[in-house]
């Protein structure tokens, strides 16, 4: 689903040079027909000018690609706007679009001038001269914002590396410490094999999930390196991270290892279960025991009394999964999501009524 990250589409990018050298080799490849009847000054003019031209074009069209290829930054949903402003930040990304874009009036206007002196002179030799003359001018403009140029590369590049997921899809944020079978579950509940990417200020694997329900499409997302820690061990990166993820998860499943398999104790999961509720305060947060069936008695019930109401499974077997999740559909409410989007349709509808009825 890479396809759903709006980054992961913008065509290739080049640098300066690449934009120059490819410009350069189209313009010298332009063949012009002349009548023989023209003098040679005549023919020479035609072919400068020829040349000119088709360096500018391609040098404008690269330079346009490069800005007009990325999504525009103020429509997209917040959970990218988010991530964008923690990875390249959201105004040096339109200061590196604009500096580009601001060369294509610059190009044109060089252009266009030398145009004018192409078609005065009448000696074939001041014409190449004053061809090569523009194109170097035109390089130079282009030379002068290779900094952007290459930012904007950049940029894309890292962007391009985020989870390609459904903002205004219900979605399910797994969380926990490593280890406590977070994974599983995704791999478990998902009608297809689930996604792996990765987010770029973490190197391990982010795994969404899908499945359907009642013909809503719904998300379920395990973000390691982000919310398996306490706040005070993550930085700011994975701080504004956590950010992010809460402008797309409408239900948290929050699992715990009872078994302490997975190398935290049970006190330890416990306070950062009680964090994630304090980073979502108005999300649900359903608590999950895994691996019930290697976790002693003694310890199943100190962690019962801790919290009452957990669901307990056994995610590897599916056993006890089916509850879970209706729990978690439950909560996001897919009806009401249905109702809510019904209503717009009719009010849409509605809406064309009553213009058709005022004409």
């Amino acid at each position: 689903m890479s396809w759903l990250n709006p980054f992961g589409r913008i065509p290739t990018i080049m640098t300066a040079e690449e934009i120059i050298d490819f410009a350069q080799k189209k313009s010298i490849r332009v063949s012009t027909r002349s009548s023989l009847r023209l003098t040679r000054v005549d023919r020479t003019r035609i072919r400068e000018v020829a040349r000119l031209q088709e360096f500018a074009k391609h040098a404008k069209s690269k330079l346009r690609m490069a800005v007009e290829g990325f999504p525009s930054l103020d429509r997209l949903h917040p959970f990218y706007i988010e991530l964008a402003e923690i990875l390249v930040g959201i105004d040096r990304l339109k200061q590196a679009l604009g500096a580009v874009y601001n060369c294509i009036p610059i190009i044109d206007e060089i252009t266009n001038t030398h145009l004018e002196a192409l078609k005065l002179a009448d000696d074939f030799k001041q014409m190449k001269k004053t061809r090569r003359a523009a194109k170097g001018r035109i390089s130079s403009v282009i030379r002068a914002t290779s900094e952007n140029l290459d930012f904007i590369i950049q940029a894309k590049v890292t962007m391009s590396r985020l989870p390609g997921v459904r903002p205004n899809s219900p979605t399910i944020v797994c969380a926990g410490f490593p280890n406590v079978g977070k994974s599983t579950l995704v791999k478990a509940v998902s009608t297809a094999e689930p996604d792996i990417a990765h987010y770029p200020f973490t190197t391990k694997e982010v795994i969404i999930g899908h499945l359907t329900m009642d013909s809503h499409i719904v998300q379920i997302i395990d973000t390691p390196g982000i919310l398996d820690r306490p706040m005070e061990k993550r930085n700011e990166i994975e701080r504004e991270a956590i950010a992010a993820l809460k402008y797309l998860g409408q239900v948290v499943i929050f699992m715990i290892d009872p078994s302490e398999a997975c190398g935290w104790s049970m006190t330890d999961q416990y306070s950062l279960y009680q964090e994630v509720k304090r980073m979502f305060p108005v999300n649900p947060v359903i608590v999950a025991f895994n691996k019930i069936d290697i976790t002693p008695q003694e310890q199943l019930d100190t962690a019962r009394e801790m919290i009452p109401d957990a669901h307990e499974i056994v995610a590897a077997e599916g056993i006890g999964i089916q509850q879970l999740m209706k729990e978690a559909l439950d909560a996001i409410d897919l009806r009401s999501l249905e109702e809510a989007i019904n209503d717009f349709k009719s009010s849409l509808s509605q809406g064309e009524t009553d213009s058709m009825g005022n004409q």
